[in-house]
């Protein structure tokens, strides 16, 4: 009898102990999680208030908040709104430092706030707390990894540290020991591939699809190029939904990788996203002007101006005031073209090649080649056979600068390349490289870069790095940092 008073009294008292907080990511996480990454924060707000009614005690549902936070500030570029948002993060911190460090997610989810603050700070402007938070969190992850080898959303933010760490320029190496880091391309490619795979194997990690196509596509797109992978993507995105502007963008981006112009314009302007339902990413308009400037379509310019007079950052302003130049230079209208270009040094910034090219342009005081912008254009959007027939009714007395009578031989072995005539496009390369190599433009480099590219895709290795490191060599030219960038991932690739 003394005995089962005693239990009676224990279990009596265990109701009475106040439930311990937790870390579950459990459906309404993991539906919120869902949401947020796809823009759609209010319906991401219902799940997350329905945890909190049924759950109050799961502090897990602060990443997902913090993710919401971040999201706006990376897409938006509003420096006033970090101010006013920066006193969360360490709240949240500690809420997830109270919880039991047992837990798979204790250090992921603490990694996942310095990383998600991370690139809110890098955004706008604040580069070495971004360091500091990209330090934090890749500790946090790695330490998570050797504890829980197995738990699959480590691979996310590892894999990609890990591939931009291998990526990152010989000068800043000290840097990158400096703190601690390590990793390469490939490690990083094969941990997001993992990821990925599971992502969209296994409906418990559903969520994590939209991270999981972004962040690949990325890496694939920018340093690896493998088509198979890009085209594994592409095909999960045609077979979702559409309903999800980050994957519209991913798959945009993917097509005029390839030079699919015209099917990412199609697919962006099929896919209207309402400011009801979805966090407005004003970004997709810049890519549908791109997409159709491409193709010359005319109503390219409707979704340009949309992109300058609504998005309040500035990332990719100055480069779509270029192209809405490059759209009136195409109609030969001096007075617009110069119009467009005055508005360049005004606004935006130049942390990206495309800004940065188009502060330099905005300098010239003439329109440019109209056979060559043409040609150039129809290139870029995938239209090979259009872009050769501009460049063939030229004269060439059409092309009276250096600069104008090397991109004509550069367009031609670009042509080339992407028709697989490999041959003919390495005899065009190789006559940019012999009269390019001591100009400031970037056709000689990324000539270079391209022939590596060819006997890569050969397999013939030797050569393939010898070009790659050709390039390397070629200093003080247009978009340095992004050829150099393209030509050390090569020999990354086929060194290990």
């Amino acid at each position: 009898m003394h005995k089962i008073i005693i239990f009676i009294l224990f279990f009596i008292g265990a109701l009475h102990v106040p439930a311990r907080a937790s870390l579950d990511f459990n459906y309404n996480c993991r539906q919120a999680y869902d949401h947020v990454t796809a823009l759609r924060f209010n319906t991401a707000l219902r799940y997350i208030n329905a945890e909190k009614k049924v759950n109050p005690n799961n502090n897990l549902i602060v990443l997902i908040e913090n993710y919401r936070d971040c999201m706006e500030l990376i897409i938006d570029e509003n420096k006033q709104l970090l101010n006013q948002y920066i006193g969360r993060k360490e709240l949240r911190l500690k809420k997830i430092e109270k919880e039991d460090s047992r837990n798979p997610y204790y250090l992921y989810a603490q990694a996942e706030i310095n990383l998600q603050w991370s690139f809110a700070y890098f955004k706008t402007g604040d580069y070495l707390n971004g360091v500091l938070g990209i330090r934090k969190a890749y500790k946090q992850l790695e330490k998570n990894t050797a504890l829980y080898p197995h738990f699959i959303p480590n691979k996310k933010s590892l894999g990609l540290l890990h591939s931009l760490i291998g990526i990152v320029p010989d000068e800043y190496k000290w840097a990158v020991n400096l703190l601690g880091f390590n990793g390469s391309l490939i490690q990083g490619n094969l941990e997001l591939q993992d990821f990925y795979n599971k992502a969209f194997s296994d409906t418990l990690y559903s969520c994590y699809r939209t991270e999981a196509a972004l962040v690949w596509a990325v890496i694939q797109i920018n340093f690896i190029n493998d088509n198979q992978a890009l085209k594994i993507i592409t095909t999960h995105i045609e077979q979702t939904p559409r309903t999800n502007p980050v994957l519209a963008f991913a798959y945009a981006d993917i097509c005029l990788h390839q030079g699919r112009s015209g099917v990412a314009a199609a697919y962006l302007t099929l896919n209207k996203f309402s400011e009801n339902t979805y966090f407005k990413l004003d970004y997709l308009n810049y890519l549908t002007g791109v997409a159709k400037l491409f193709n010359l379509e005319n109503d390219a310019i409707v979704y340009l101006e949309q992109y300058v007079n609504n998005f309040k950052g500035n990332t990719f302003i100055k480069a779509a005031y270029l192209k809405m130049a490059y759209y009136y230079a195409l109609q030969n209208n001096k007075d617009l073209y110069f119009k467009y270009l005055k508005q360049i040094p005004k606004r935006g910034n130049d942390m990206t090649d495309e800004d940065r090219t188009a502060e330099k342009d905005s300098k010239s005081t003439a329109l440019p080649n109209i056979y060559l912008l043409k040609s150039r254009l129809l290139f870029d959007g995938g239209n090979y056979t259009e872009a050769t027939k501009v460049l063939i009714r030229a004269h060439k007395d059409d092309f009276k600068t250096t600069r104008e009578q090397l991109e004509f031989i550069y367009r031609l072995g670009r042509i080339q390349h992407k028709k697989q005539n490999f041959n003919k496009a390495i005899q065009h390369y190789q006559l940019v490289l012999k009269n390019g190599s001591s100009f400031p433009y970037y056709f000689a480099a990324n000539a270079a870069l391209n022939i590596g590219l060819i006997y890569e895709e050969l397999e013939n290795y030797t050569q393939a790095k010898y070009y790659f490191e050709r390039c390397l060599k070629m200093k003080d030219h247009e978009y340095q940092r992004s050829i150099d960038q393209k030509a050390k991932a090569g020999i990354k690739r086929i060194t290990g």
